[in-house]
């Protein structure tokens, strides 16, 4: 797809999402897989960080994105980069769950290109005093390009013998980037004040252009196994949620443990 049909794309999306009319949230977000408490990293897999709109019938998601080699050993141009540099921008558009709707589809248009995102790392790099990195990721840096697809989710509150609160997601998405399905079982604690999480679940590649993206061309991990743990706070107006999430890389070669910190803040009007 190209980078013209995507951003008709996204222009419809935006066009359409102005004539909305309803009980609204915005959130902010960011994952990072330098902080996840257990095991220090650099943009390995991905940083992330981005804008969600939210409606009571639907829902817009702007990431903006980063997928590099792993830093701790590609240092330089004298060692192999494990997978291709990229910059990333997604769109994601469908029906959020609201208790309303066993099944909700979305869309999403995703492109990689020079968009500054990588100016961004390197200033977070430049104040915390670690080592720049644009130079030498430019030399593994992923072609231009473009994907569209579109996904099914599905959630079900599960009723088992001496377990509440306990929910199945499951995620089925085919695009031209990628597909896959993925399945997830999440049980809730409810205190006071805060809400915990704990969630164990997996995810089938069947291919992801991302990943094997030239010219490096990565092997993808078929399946992908998952583990996370979540707090948030929930006042109807202001919600805030911090959860680390671990899998397995989704480079086929690596089979260290890869995590993520990620966190958001919500405000509803």
């Amino acid at each position: 797809m190209t980078k013209v049909g995507i951003l008709s794309f996204l222009f419809c999306l935006l066009s359409f999402v102005g004539q909305l009319s309803a009980k609204e949230k915005i959130q902010l977000y960011f994952a990072n897989d330098s902080m996840n408490g257990l095991k220090f990293s650099d943009a390995y897999e991905t940083h992330n960080m981005g804008l969600i709109y939210q409606s009571d019938e639907y829902y817009l998601k702007l990431d903006l994105g980063i997928v590099s080699p792993d830093m701790y050993v590609y240092r330089n141009e004298y060692r192999d980069a494990n997978r291709s540099f990229g910059e990333l921008i997604s769109l994601e558009f469908g029906k959020p769950y609201n208790n309303k709707n066993d099944v909700w589809l979305y869309l999403r248009g995703k492109s990689t290109g020079k968009f500054g995102v990588d100016k961004l790392q390197d200033f977070a790099h430049q104040i915390l005093n670690l080592q720049q990195v644009n130079s030498v990721n430019d030399l593994v840096r992923m072609p231009e390009d473009a994907w569209f697809g579109i996904g099914l989710r599905r959630e079900f509150e599960l009723s088992l013998e001496g377990l509440q609160k306990v929910r199945l997601n499951m995620d089925g998405f085919l695009g031209s980037d990628t597909a896959f399905l993925s399945a997830k079982l999440t049980k809730t604690f409810h205190q006071p004040l805060l809400v915990y999480d704990v969630s164990v679940g997996g995810r089938y590649v069947a291919y992801d252009q991302v990943v094997s993206a030239p010219p490096i061309n990565a092997k993808e991990r078929r399946i992908i196994p998952e583990l996370s743990f979540g707090v948030s706070y929930d006042n109807d107006t202001y919600s805030i949620f911090l959860r680390d999430t671990f899998s397995l890389p989704s480079i086929k070669a690596d089979n260290s443990m890869f995590g993520v910190f990620s966190a958001g803040i919500s405000y509803a009007f």
